[in-house]
């Protein structure tokens, strides 16, 4: 595990030196591999933080929002893989919607300190917040989802590895006024570790992607 460890700081020490702008603080996290329809609604829908103490990763996390356009591709992926007909296929879109009815994001999160991927602990080091325009709300309810990832849990969300833990988090519906449509999505989580924020523009989700 030294080793290990000490390989990645020397990777990162040389693109420090080399690279300093080409983003090699990454590196122990390429980017996979996004095939198909599924793959580009994937990208659209999926924001990334790193948090780092020199060149020591302290934090990396992909978020993907579950908004219906996604949903609705994961949908098709899911019957696709499945081979499902027509009135299943339709069956899973709809368990899916139910699933995501409420503000719901998939998370894979790596951290060195292991105590502290505990997002679903109710006394968790992190605070969790979701904005969609009407104040900051806390998650409803965090699924934790342990290592080892099935084959379609996998092909679903490629950026799952062995060193990450996956939470599925459904934050609460908000009573709005009838004539309010949330224009961004904007959350938070915020530790001793550093503060992650992942922001997604509803009405243009490319608009605000950030890497």
């Amino acid at each position: 595990m030294k080793s290990g460890r000490m390989i990645f700081r020397s990777l990162l020490a040389w693109c420090a030196l080399l690279l300093p702008t080409a983003g090699c603080r990454t590196l122990p996290f390429p980017e996979p591999t996004l095939e198909g329809d599924y793959g580009k609604v994937l990208a659209k829908w999926t924001r990334e933080v790193a948090l780092y103490s020199g060149l020591e990763t302290r934090g990396f996390c992909r978020t993907v929002y579950l908004s219906t356009e996604f949903v609705d591709a994961q949908a098709k992926k899911i019957s696709d893989m499945r081979a499902e007909l027509p009135d299943e296929a339709q069956r899973t879109r709809d368990r899916l919607r139910a699933q995501a009815a409420t503000p719901t994001v998939f998370s894979v999160f790596y951290t060195p300190d292991k105590l502290s991927n505990d997002w679903n602990e109710k006394n968790s080091v992190w605070r969790i917040a979701m904005n969609l325009g009407m104040g900051q709300v806390e998650p409803q309810r965090i699924e934790r989802i342990e290592r080892p990832f099935n084959a379609e849990l996998r092909s679903l969300y490629p950026y799952l590895d062995d060193y990450s833990v996956a939470y599925v988090i459904h934050f609460p519906g908000q009573a709005t006024p009838a004539d309010f449509t949330p224009s961004e999505a904007d959350m938070v989580v915020a530790g001793a570790l550093g503060k992650m924020e992942f922001k997604w523009s509803l009405l243009h989700p490319e608009k605000d992607r950030r890497h």
